[in-house]
């Protein structure tokens, strides 16, 4: 009854609520134009978000012909009245600056080189802001992407002269957070700006390699050379980053690559280069343009610069495997292999040994062997010799990956028995390989794993449970209904465990 009541009474009041509401709307519109134009304004006085709404009315009234008021506008609406936001003021401060888009939109068909010195004005504004903001959840950082977009949008529509660069470089070096993408900006500016930027890119590319030379020729004498000397000996070149050399290094190579000549800047990078990462570009570079037998040069050249950097090796194993030299190819993927002998690399290097004409068979019992040797040796370790374990012990996981992988599950049921020892994991997975007909090979397994990983076990109990269901499930119905008992006695404290224990 009390439902039926309710459904009878919603209507009512919904009607209720109108009727009210089109008698207020019926009161203001009665009033006079100077008692509500007092009432709006002593509000506003009250309340920043109305103030900033009367503001962007205003402005956009008065900028059809007036962009000065516009910008001053566009400064208030932008102003923060606080010196540090934090991360829900960031919000609430968006909410009103971003009023300042529908006063810009309108520009980029009424004029867009206004509109793009109206952005720049507006990004700056915003710059100053986020500078003291905790912009957590990107509310400011969204708001200066929108207005980069109209930027870009002007740009397009009616790209600048080539002095425009000089005003760009300005604002990029204000973005507090360095969200622009230059290239993105240099493309969409137009010819005149990209000849000027090519020629200013060149130009501070040079200049920083003239002054680096300098530097590092300059004469010296007495103790400021044992300092120096101490200082650059214990930092080595290819080491040192220098945000400065990157930047002037970066526009001088993407100048280049736009101007669409391979091989000046294939040898623009090659003369540069000398972090690690500029060898990959190069080689990458190199590959992109068919140049594969300068890439193999690069290659090799960075693999003697930068031995342990794997980036560096993957690339010489590339040139080395597309060119057909498998011996190199091969010392690459063992050394790979031994220091991560994980089912990839031993996948890996079996396909090389192949490559490079050994015998399979052979190369494989070789791989067992060293795992073997591998194992021996860390029961050899201090570290393993402090802790009691049984005798003949060894930890047989890397071995039984590989003939998991090589679908092998006898041969890794044979391997895991006692004494030796295997990762849970992998216990697991050989559990679910065998076919039911060998649930009395499972359940051991299964159980090790519920050993290992029970004591460690907290509510809900999620992982250890799938184990005992997985377990009981593959008992006969004695020795389950044992089991289950001795589990609930040994662990009667856990209660959470011992509810979801499966049925006998």
């Amino acid at each position: 009854m009390a439902s039926k009541k309710s459904k009878l009474i919603a209507p009512r009041a919904i009607s209720t609520r109108a009727s009210g509401q089109t008698s207020l709307q019926d009161f203001v519109e009665k009033q006079s134009a100077i008692d509500l134009a007092q009432r709006l304004w002593d509000w506003a006085e009250a309340d920043g978000d109305l103030m900033s709404d009367l503001k962007a009315w205003a402005a956009q009234d008065q900028a059809r012909d007036n962009p000065k008021a516009l910008i001053e506008a566009i400064t208030e609406l932008l102003h923060s009245r606080r010196d540090f936001l934090d991360r829900r003021e960031c919000a609430s401060y968006v909410h009103r600056a971003e009023k300042v888009l529908p006063l810009l939109e309108p520009w980029l068909k009424k004029d867009p080189a206004r509109l793009r010195d109206m952005c720049d004005h507006t990004l700056r504004c915003l710059f100053e802001v986020a500078e003291d903001a905790d912009d957590s959840d990107g509310d400011i950082g969204d708001l200066m992407q929108r207005v980069m977009d109209l930027m870009l949008d002007a740009l397009k529509a009616q790209p600048p002269e080539a002095a425009w660069l000089d005003r760009w470089f300005s604002l990029q070096q204000a973005d507090p957070w360095g969200l622009w993408s230059e290239r993105t900006v240099i493309d969409a500016a137009g010819p005149a700006v990209q000849t000027q930027f090519a020629k200013r890119a060149s130009k501070d590319w040079q200049d920083w390699m003239a002054r680096h030379r300098a530097a590092t020729t300059a004469p010296t004498t007495g103790k400021a050379v044992a300092s120096r000397n101490r200082i650059t000996a214990s930092v080595p070149i290819a080491d040192r980053y220098d945000p400065e050399r990157e930047k002037m290094r970066r526009r001088y190579l993407d100048c280049l690559e736009r101007e669409g000549d391979p091989s000046a800047l294939i040898e623009a990078m090659r003369t540069s280069a000398e972090q690690a990462h500029e060898f990959c570009n190069l080689v990458a570079c190199c590959e992109k343009h068919g140049k594969l037998r300068e890439a193999m040069e690069h290659a090799q050249l960075a693999y003697k610069k930068f031995p342990d950097d794997w980036r560096v090796e993957q690339d010489v194993l590339r040139c080395y495997e597309r060119d057909g030299m498998s011996e190199e190819a091969l010392l690459i993927r063992r050394r790979q292999f031994e220091k991560i002998p994980d089912v990839e690399h031993y996948r890996a290097v079996l396909t090389a040994a192949k490559n490079a004409g050994r015998d399979p068979i052979a190369y494989r019992a070789e791989l067992f062997a060293w795992a073997e040797a591998r194992e021996l040796k860390a029961r050899a370790s201090p570290s393993w010799s402090r802790q009691a374990r049984p005798a003949g012990e060894r930890d047989v996981s890397t071995r039984v990956g590989w003939l998991l992988a090589e679908k092998r599950v006898n041969d890794a049921l044979a391997l895991v028995q006692p004494p030796h020892r295997c990762s849970p994991e992998l216990l697991k997975t050989l559990a679910r390989k065998l076919p039911a007909r060998h649930n009395a090979d499972a359940v051991p397994l299964l159980l090790r794993v519920f050993a290992i990983a029970m004591p460690n076990a907290s509510s809900p109990y999620a992982e250890v449970l799938a184990i005992v269901k997985e377990a009981a499930a593959r008992m006969e119905p004695l020795p389950r209904a044992q089991w289950l008992a001795y589990l609930r006695a040994e662990y009667k404290a856990k209660r959470n465990f011992i509810k979801e224990l499966p049925a006998p």
